[in-house]
């Protein structure tokens, strides 16, 4: 992500508050800048924070939450017509289609989802927050005898996805997660994932809240999120979102060892991923950078 702005402040409160911002951890830059304020009566700490609140105002509520969504889901889908209509083609033969799973299948977080299907001889499963429903296709795709269903708050990416599938046994709904009790029942999942999802939720409690309680006793939830433990290796400019379906928080191993490590059976793994240098300032080096993959079993009681 390029910094769009710049105005040269090295106040070390604000560093620490972009080096938060540049991993995607906007509550983290928040908690930072409060504390400072407790003790310091720098305008500058407020100023910060009322930015980055600005930024969180559409997020707040679960129907700006949805039209942010969608929002940004229309304008990134957008394509000439000549492409469009290559698109519709390629959907309309099954081409995509196979693709989609020949390339999807080879990704290490969904080899590891499937590993958690097969080994629990799971017979439904969710795919919470599915997107345009890759992840839920290539499944449904190679295991026929599971039933897949995938929620989605943007009814663009659910269009998407039911143009793709091409399987008996994969379902798409439109949704917030915090929907999905009310749209499937309580207890009805053997295994629910959500991968690159719980970054952006606004209340993390109540969202793992719901996934529990989809699944059935002894299920197990899969949870993929971003990796991005970055230092600062000189003053960083000012940061400014790419969008307004922006990220709230970032994960690190010790925040999902100290939510999920009680639950019997936990897992997690790290799987690097490809350093991506262009979408940061020059001031910026990672330490480590992928995917965190967790795996968090429901008690059987």
């Amino acid at each position: 992500m390029a910094s769009r702005l710049s105005d040269g402040s090295v106040d070390p409160v604000i560093q620490r508050a972009r080096l938060e911002l540049y991993r995607d951890n906007l509550a983290g830059a928040l908690d930072i800048l409060a504390s400072a304020r407790l003790s310091s009566s720098d305008p500058a700490y407020g100023a910060e924070m009322a930015r980055i609140q600005s930024w969180l105002a559409p997020l707040r509520s679960q129907d700006t939450y949805a039209a942010a969504y969608e929002r940004y889901y229309q304008r990134v889908k957008r394509r000439s017509w000549l492409k469009a209509l290559e698109r519709r083609l390629r959907m309309v033969t099954g081409r995509k289609t196979r693709r989609l799973v020949e390339r999807h299948a080879l990704h290490p977080e969904f080899a590891r989802l499937e590993g958690q299907v097969r080994a629990s001889a799971a017979r439904r499963v969710l795919d919470a927050g599915c997107g345009e429903g890759r992840s839920a296709i290539t499944l449904a795709a190679r295991n026929p005898g599971v039933r897949v269903d995938g929620i989605e708050v943007s009814a663009t990416n659910v269009a998407i996805a039911r143009s793709i599938n091409r399987f008996p046994n994969g379902f798409f709904h439109q949704g917030l997660i915090e929907d999905a009790v009310g749209v499937f029942g309580p207890a009805q999942f053997d295994v629910a994932w959500a991968f690159s999802v719980l970054e952006h939720v606004w209340d993390l409690d109540a969202t793992l809240k719901v996934l529990f309680e989809v699944l059935r006793p002894g299920g197990r939830l899969c949870i993929s999120v971003p990796m991005n433990e970055l230092r600062a290796i000189g003053p960083l400019p000012e940061f400014d979102p790419d969008d307004e379906a922006c990220h709230i928080r970032a994960f690190s191993e010790a925040d999902l060892r100290e939510r999920f490590a009680r639950f019997p059976g936990f897992t997690l793994e790290k799987l690097p991923g490809r350093w991506r240098p262009w979408r940061y300032p020059d001031t910026i080096a990672p330490v480590e950078f992928g995917a965190y993959f967790v795996v968090v079993p429901k008690p059987s009681s």
